[in-house]
């Protein structure tokens, strides 16, 4: 039964409603621990010279760094800090818009679309691993957030450009070739995938049509030399051997990420906000024969072997270059993309099943089922652990405010501190979903003096 106008409109403002709370907050954030490195050598060292020396001696992430390089605390300006987190929210709302968009050709609403992104990021958000390194650090953000964003697009305008003609353009071309060098050099999952996803679509164009354009070899190169420059960075090489045990097999490393993989995406798919959103995909497909059309004509196996690949690549990556279990913002990152492949594979899936599934609820009491699934999502909420309740209850019960102006009071009496070596106390107020790091008693702390010398003093410590 096709849904009116009315109850679409009401669907994108109730899921607009529901990630407000996480937008309000991003105005009461406040830099931490590397946000002050980056900014304080972005105005010793200068543009260039800042860009030269990290790709050197610490890393390959060539365009994060230079987003940190240009960050609003190089400029002192706490207000386009947290209006960056704001508005980063919002394109991340379009670049996932122009997916849906893209991945429906045109059978669905533009209300549908909207809430579709909405419930889609919305997902993300409410269940991801540390939303603080997500939305309101800026280092995490520049690094993992605007990364994800960027490669969401660069597969939108790839995909709707072969699609529709109009959509094939200079100005679209220019972008997909400047997003395919620029991912290289955002983060390691982000280059992975890149290199992946352009790798499988230019083999599945030949595969197809038997041919490729200049514009396709372009944008593989592209993809290929951002990645290039990211991994081949010395910076890369004298950060491996002087912070993590480089002495590992591949295969425990392939082991232990398939390992990792498995175990997450059993987490991740049973979460109620996945349910949710598996059980809307669901419904849209069955009762959309086009969609069906669409996905009907993907195998599900190899859409299911894609997605697994993706997961694993994910983990593998961190656990060859630490040795390690992925730190939390990287699950953040690994978790996001997982979830677009999941929708994609539940369409795939379902559009199989389409006429069958159509015949079994027809002989379920629709009314009677319903409420007993909403009661038991209801439930399975309440159980779960919820970035939307954790942040909602830092802005209702003042936390947030508090923690903002306290960080601006230490701030004023560390600026208007008269000597040179000061000492601060420790924050008192800690929102769970904004506060991580401060500053701790030893004066020769990293943070610490990253912290003194972005305020210009020689040292800064808490008070003992």
């Amino acid at each position: 039964m096709p849904i009116s106008d009315s109850k679409k409109t009401l669907a994108v403002l109730l899921l607009t409603v529901l990630l407000l709370p996480f937008v309000i907050n991003c105005f009461f954030a406040y830099p931490q621990t590397d946000d002050f490195v980056y900014s304080v050598a972005a105005r010793s060292l200068g543009f260039l010279t800042c860009q030269y020396d990290w790709y050197v001696k610490w890393s390959g992430r060539f365009t994060s760094t230079v987003l940190l390089s240009i960050n609003p605390l190089v400029h002192d300006s706490l207000a386009g800090y947290r209006l960056s987190f704001a508005l980063l929210i919002a394109a991340q709302v379009g670049s996932l818009y122009l997916l849906t968009h893209a991945l429906t050709k045109r059978t669905l609403a533009w209300q549908e679309k909207l809430a579709f992104s909405l419930a889609l990021l919305f997902a993300c958000l409410d269940q991801m691993d540390d939303l603080r390194s997500w939305l309101y650090w800026m280092a995490g953000v520049a690094t993992y957030q605007v990364a994800a964003t960027m490669m969401v697009l660069w597969l939108s305008l790839i995909l709707l450009m072969d699609q529709d003609q109009k959509f094939d353009n200079l100005w679209n071309r220019g972008a997909v070739l400047a997003l395919s060098l620029f991912l290289g050099g955002t983060n390691e999952i982000v280059l992975s995938l890149t290199f992946l996803f352009s790798l499988t679509l230019i083999a599945y164009r030949y595969a197809s049509r038997k041919t490729l354009t200049p514009f396709h070899i372009a944008t593989f190169f592209a993809v290929a030399t951002g990645s290039c420059i990211g991994v081949f960075a010395p910076g890369n090489f004298a950060r491996m051997k002087s912070d993590y045990d480089t002495h590992r097999t591949v295969w425990t490393i392939a082991w232990n990420a398939f390992k990792a993989a498995l175990a997450s995406m059993e987490v991740w798919m049973t979460y109620p906000v996945t349910l949710i959103l598996v059980t809307a995909v669901f419904c849209t497909v069955i009762s959309r024969p086009q969609l069906r059309a669409i996905y009907g004509r993907i195998r599900i196996l190899y859409s299911m072997c894609m997605l697994l690949l993706l997961v694993v690549l994910g983990f593998f990556i961190p656990y060859w270059a630490t040795g390690m279990y992925p730190q939390n913002r990287v699950l953040n990152i690994i978790y996001f993309f997982f979830m677009i492949g999941l929708t994609i594979n539940v369409a795939v899936i379902f559009s199989k099943l389409g006429e069958p599934a159509l015949a079994f609820l027809k002989n379920i009491p629709s009314k009677r089922c319903s409420m007993v699934g909403v009661v038991f999502l209801a439930v399975l909420f309440c159980l779960q652990r919820s970035n939307f309740v954790t942040v909602t209850k830092d802005l209702l019960s003042g936390d947030s405010l508090r923690y903002s102006r306290e960080m601006q009071q230490k701030q004023s009496q560390l600026i208007h501190c008269a000597t040179s070596h000061c000492t601060t106390s420790e924050v008192t107020t800690r929102p769970a979903s904004l506060y991580f790091y401060f500053i701790d008693s030893d004066p020769q702390n990293w943070v610490n003096r990253a912290y003194a010398a972005y305020f210009g003093k020689e040292s800064v410590s808490l008070a003992k």
